[in-house]
């Protein structure tokens, strides 16, 4: 009974997690979204905190943009565990898109392989231009620096 009972409660475990959309971020998948190359089209990647005010905000705001510069794909990253209101946050601000949370490797390891310039400041967004180029920002976004960014590396209609 109790392998059953344990089974049930990892099924269940399992299937949370599903319906939040998080993938545990180990360092190899980590090294790869902070790749250039593994981006062949406009791509950001947000790492975020639930705690984090400014995050929110540019949560926010390329929850926005993702809706109206096509073809914008954003990957969020938690700086963190997946906690319970992490799906909340990015639903409420409609950010679709991949959904990694940090995961069982060390946090140091994980920034490293992410950005190694990274001092683990938050926000922090990595914007991939689909042809090689990358630029990291730290710290609140504005919407006129996004669309700069935007408009560098988004095809004009």
């Amino acid at each position: 009974m109790k392998t059953f009972c344990l089974a049930a409660a990892l099924a269940a475990a399992a299937c949370a997690a599903d319906a939040a959309g998080f993938t545990a971020l180990d360092r190899d998948t980590a090294r790869r979204l902070g790749d250039p190359a593994s981006h062949r089209e406009p791509t950001v990647v947000a790492l975020w905190s639930t705690e984090c005010v400014y995050c929110k905000k540019n949560l926010k705001l390329l929850g926005a943009l993702s809706r109206r510069a096509k073809p914008l794909k954003v990957i969020t990253v938690a700086a963190e565990a997946e906690l319970p209101a992490s799906a909340a946050i990015l639903d409420g601000h409609g950010v679709r898109g991949a959904r990694y949370a940090y995961g069982a490797d060390a946090p140091e390891a994980l920034a490293y392989a992410l950005d190694p310039t990274w001092q683990g400041e938050l926000p922090r967004t990595l914007v991939f231009d689909g042809r090689g180029g990358k630029t990291a920002l730290s710290g609140g976004l504005d919407e006129a620096r996004v669309r700069q960014l935007l408009q560098a590396v988004t095809p004009r209609p």
